[in-house]
């Protein structure tokens, strides 16, 4: 979940943007059109996301715009001020201090069965018409935040809460200013619906901070030092929104991609214990986050550039991802890469929290998928969602038979 899309990305890009990124890939530049720096080389983007001096909040809303987005934008700096992501040492050092204890590896180990369960559980009852987007990986990974967060949720009530997290992201994944009437009233819901939610997961604890579950550590702490109000809510809604969004993006276009890789496919058959170098080698394919913005607190130099105090970047971790500087043969898969530091999720203090989980999801659903099928193919046209940022399908057809 990050900053918006700049005018860089066009809808020919959903499909396939890495052609353009190796296009793109090069020493920092300034973008007169977007007002910001790019940067798309590895050793630059591991630099930037761990230099203090490139900060990761975002600045307060100023403008006016004629869509009638201003009171939305107010309404996402507040969450984003409040939130892990978007906050910086020492709110930063604080915030992931409290919420890390939701991701300690126990919690995160025993989701396995569960994860298997519903896994299975979908495939059984999609069998005879499969679309691994909108059949497993869109509703698997919302399923198991439930079960995280002590919530039992119906197919129907997952579908709900996965459509407010879409459409509150919007703002993320766009230009807020190209946003229709009709799709900043679907962002206002949702925040509404979200809400509610987090309301009726927080109603379940009321004031105990003594429950061995996720809501029950983020609850717990000295009095003095407790999550408030507003980070209680802006943290369980990075939790549901970074929880499931990386998972879907890895588990829908990990799919797409090992449907067009049968020699892969086939060395996992014979050797299943390489399922985990296969997901890291998918998530550096795939970089279920494609970007990251950063905003400089004070003049830093990079390469033969200044970037000044207050000057935007914009860092692009799919581009990243495919530098044939870190990665020889960069659009290849490739089991055993002497570098599997990919920058997928994050490097330093940012690094994403919900990575174990997001490996876990992917390497089962994955896994069960095609030992299931291993004749598996495609059936049908894939279908992105309208965000560059978090590639996402919204539909994967699949023949079993």
């Amino acid at each position: 979940m990050t900053a918006t899309v700049p005018p860089l990305f066009g809808p020919d890009m959903l499909a396939d943007p890495y052609a353009r990124y190796a296009q793109l890939r090069g020493p920092a530049s300034w973008n007169e059109q977007m007002g910001l720096w790019l940067l798309t080389r590895y050793d630059d983007i591991r630099w930037a996301l761990g230099d203090p001096r490139l900060s990761s909040t975002m600045p307060p809303p100023v403008a006016d715009f004629a869509n009638g987005s201003s009171d939305l934008l107010v309404d996402m700096y507040t969450f984003v001020k409040s939130s892990l992501v978007f906050t910086d040492p020492p709110d930063h050092t604080r915030l992931r201090r409290l919420v890390i204890a939701t991701f300690v590896p126990t919690v995160i180990n025993e989701l396995a069965k569960p994860i298997s369960m519903i896994t299975n559980r979908l495939l059984d009852e999609h069998r005879d018409s499969l679309d691994l987007a909108a059949h497993l990986a869109q509703p698997m990974p919302i399923a198991v935040l439930g079960q995280l967060l002590g919530v039992s949720l119906s197919e129907a009530e997952g579908a709900q809460l996965k459509r407010w997290c879409d459409d509150f992201l919007l703002p993320f994944g766009r230009d807020i200013r190209t946003l229709s009437p009709d799709e900043l009233a679907r962002v206002k819901s949702a925040g509404a619906g979200l809400h509610e939610f987090v309301d009726t997961v927080l109603s379940r604890h009321g004031t105990a901070s003594g429950t061995d579950d996720v809501v029950g550590r983020l609850l717990a702490g000295e009095s003095s030092d407790r999550l408030s109000e507003q980070e209680l809510f802006a943290n369980i809604v990075l939790l549901l929104i970074a929880g499931h969004e990386n998972s879907t993006s890895l588990i829908g276009n990990g799919a797409a991609m090992l449907l067009g890789l049968p020699e892969v496919r086939r060395e996992l058959a014979r050797n299943p214990s390489r399922w985990p170098a296969a997901i890291e080698e998918l998530m550096r394919l795939v970089s279920p986050n494609q970007f990251i913005r950063r905003q400089a607190l004070e003049d830093v130099v990079l390469g033969d550039q200044t970037i000044r105090a207050g000057d935007a970047l914009l860092l692009i971790l799919a581009a990243a991802n495919r530098d044939p500087e870190a990665f020889p043969e960069p659009d290849r898969f490739i089991f055993d890469r002497p570098n599997r530091q990919n920058v997928a999720l994050g490097h330093g203090i940012h690094y994403c929290l919900g990575a174990p989980l997001a490996r876990l999801e992917g390497r089962i659903a994955l896994q069960t998928v095609f030992e299931r099928w291993p004749t598996i193919r495609q059936a049908g046209v894939f279908v992105y969602a309208d965000n560059f940022n978090v590639r996402i399908l919204r539909s994967l057809p699949v023949a079993t038979s």
